[in-house]
């Protein structure tokens, strides 16, 4: 595999990453007990096969629907010390809200920090003002950073030019 430094970061990141958003059961909310085991089982033969070709950038989104739940329930089992996970979080207007989806990630993936943090779909000016403003959702990342919890930040948008 080949690597590149990601930015800033010093991270040395795979040039290809295994992405989540399409590994999920279900792009709404559900319980463990929904999930199909075949499809669990694919999932974790698919990540398993990322490891070994050294594909060790991982990522997922809370609006990925069950894909950091069924993400979470193979990561413990695999060494946290060889990835790098990523998950993305999409602003809200109301921080505590948006504190209370990055406990829901956390619980979700079975973590305790992350790796990398996308504040996900800066689509309106809006979002980013939710982001940036004081006691907005980037204060909630920057506290969580120095509990050792998240470690790097970054944004993604999907929507036009704000």
């Amino acid at each position: 595999m080949r690597f590149r430094r990601f930015g800033r970061t010093g991270l040395q990141m795979p040039v290809f990453s295994c992405g989540g958003m399409r590994y999920q059961h279900s792009w709404t909310d559900q319980p463990w007990s929904s999930i199909p085991a075949d499809g669990q089982t694919n999932l974790e033969a698919s990540i398993r096969r990322a490891l070994e070709l050294d594909i060790v950038h991982i990522e997922t989104a809370r609006g990925y629907g069950t894909s950091e739940l069924q993400l979470g329930q193979i990561l413990p089992d695999l060494p946290r010390d060889r990835l790098i996970v990523q998950t993305k979080v999409s602003p809200y207007e109301d921080a505590r809200q948006f504190e209370t989806t990055l406990e829901t990630s956390f619980a979700n993936l079975q973590l305790d920090r992350v790796d990398l943090l996308g504040i996900h779909g800066i689509n309106l000016p809006e979002h980013l003002d939710w982001t940036i403003r004081p006691g907005g959702c980037l204060d909630v990342v920057r506290r969580w950073q120095a509990q050792g919890r998240i470690g790097h930040v970054g944004f993604s948008t999907h929507g036009r030019r704000i």
